[in-house]
């Protein structure tokens, strides 16, 4: 969400997106938790639901180049230089085998695993 606002992709207060309970990508359903969806919401809602159809709304409008250098920038899929010993990086896709389903599933946060240590730098 922090990206689309930045690439100014959606305004979280005017902008809607329709959620009927999953979307259809490349032939695999991802499904919203709530079943039967939250219907018409504002992108902030989408948000405050924690809805996954909605953020692949999101990392299709921003494209697989623009979300991933954003992860890059926040530093996740490496080390964040904080003294201890066995620190992880996390783990991201490669750029070059990220296609629809794993854009998608990035855009809601299945497809990266982070370090507890990323999420509080």
């Amino acid at each position: 969400m922090a990206t689309a606002v930045e690439e100014k992709v959606v305004d979280l207060e005017n902008d809607h997106f329709y959620d009927g309970g999953s979307v259809n990508v490349d032939g695999s359903t991802l499904r919203c938790w709530k079943a039967g969806g939250h219907g018409d919401q504002t992108f902030l809602q989408v948000l405050q639901n924690s809805c996954n159809p909605g953020f692949v709304k999101l990392g299709q409008l921003l494209g697989k180049e623009t979300l991933f250098s954003y992860i890059d920038k926040f530093g996740f899929g490496e080390k964040t230089g904080i003294d201890l010993n066995g620190e992880g990086e996390g783990i991201i896709f490669d750029l070059e085998k990220v296609g629809n389903v794993e854009l998608a599933t990035t855009a809601f946060g299945q497809g990266v695993s982070v370090t507890p240590i990323h999420l509080t730098v």
